[in-house]
């Protein structure tokens, strides 16, 4: 407790020097803002989504078709690409990617113990009748990236050397094409169609569905930035590493087949610092009025201070925590992401008069 408080101290003593908030952003300029991120922020992930899943259905065809080692690392690297442009649009959960469960038909995570196996080999175990539904209505465990990592990497349960079975093959394919349906869907949602998402996002009011405001629209971002900041803290870190060394659970990592657990979240943070810094336009801290400045230095050197943290950690998440000489470099990554949650949650929402609220990850 006394190592959190002390690495807590320095964000804490900035945020104690920040001015009491004033009067919330303007409608122009939520608007504004609202605007730069859909364009600048959402639309490249979501692109970049798509051609992923694109990429890793053309890859699993020839594994398929012809399994040996060579096309069995083609398909790994098209999971990684995907996994990778997954794990920088995760923190995006409005809009399409609500609907038909996509987010959780996407990537079943956490999942109960065991699940995502269970359910794969009830789903082969079926054979023809299973293919009778529309295979979005399978359950969601066997339906996208965490039932495509099992059937390529999990050596000691359905995928016999160098590749998976034909049964296995044929389901990775269908999982393969129906994570292409949902990326494309989720982008096409956003952008295209009769009654685009954007359009929402652009013209809140009375007769709109989701946002009665231009500040309710711009609430769905903080929301995102807040909220993926908690998932790392609560479902990501804590979970995994446990009391102390001796008490790590590293069958709760995520992407524990892969080991990329920490890379996860490298790339969650870096989704989430853009969403505040902004890329290619402004980001959420463009709606910071002047006298926030001091706030608006604080968020920008927290992410900076946790991103350099996770950068410097060697190693799956859960292999580091067990590692004496690394354990309090990956407790001081939860301190610093905990802290920047706190911050956003307690200082930037009343900054931009947007109040969070509850979530699912709040508990009772």
């Amino acid at each position: 407790m006394r190592h959190a408080i002390a690495l807590l101290t320095p964000l804490a003593a900035l945020l104690a020097l920040a001015a009491p908030a004033a009067a919330g952003p303007s409608a122009e300029a939520f608007a504004s803002v609202n605007a730069a991120l859909a364009e600048n922020h959402i639309r490249p992930r979501y692109e970049r989504l798509s051609a992923a899943a694109e990429e890793f259905e053309a890859a699993v065809e020839p594994l398929c078709a012809r399994p040996d080692s060579s096309t069995l690392s083609g398909a790994e690297a098209g999971f990684q690409s995907l996994m990778d442009a997954w794990m920088s649009a995760e923190h995006l959960r409005f809009g399409p990617a609500e609907s038909f469960m996509r987010m959780h038909r996407f990537h079943f995570w956490p999942e109960a113990q065991g699940k995502v196996g269970k359910a794969i080999a009830k789903r082969l175990a079926a054979e023809g009748a299973a293919s009778t539904a529309p295979f979005r209505d399978a359950s969601a465990a066997v339906q996208g990236l965490l039932a495509a990592e099992f059937l390529l990497y999990d050596q000691n349960a359905l995928v016999p050397a160098p590749a998976p079975a034909p049964a296995q093959c044929s389901l990775l394919s269908t999982i393969a094409g129906n994570m292409r349906g949902m990326a494309t869907g989720m982008a096409s949602d956003w952008w295209s169609g009769a009654d685009p998402f954007i359009a929402r996002l652009a013209s809140p009011g009375p007769e709109n569905p989701y946002f009665e405001s231009h500040g309710e629209a711009a609430l769905a971002f903080l929301k995102s930035l807040h909220d993926g900041l908690q998932r790392i803290v609560d479902l990501k870190i804590a979970p995994v590493i446990g009391k102390d060394a001796g008490k790590v659970r590293p069958n709760l990592a995520e992407s524990r087949l892969t080991g990329r657990s920490l890379w996860n979240i490298v790339l969650n943070l870096e989704a989430l610092q853009e969403l505040y810094t902004g890329g290619a336009g402004p980001g959420l801290a463009a709606l910071l009025p002047k006298s926030e400045h001091k706030l608006e230095r604080l968020l920008r050197k927290g992410f900076r201070a946790t991103l350099a943290t996770a950068e410097s950690i060697e190693g799956p998440l859960e292999s580091a925590a067990a590692d004496p000489a690394q354990r309090k470099t990956v407790e001081k990554l939860r301190v610093q992401a905990q802290a920047l949650r706190q911050i956003v949650r307690d200082r930037l929402a009343k900054a931009l008069d947007l109040p969070l609220g509850f979530n699912a990850l709040d508990g009772d």
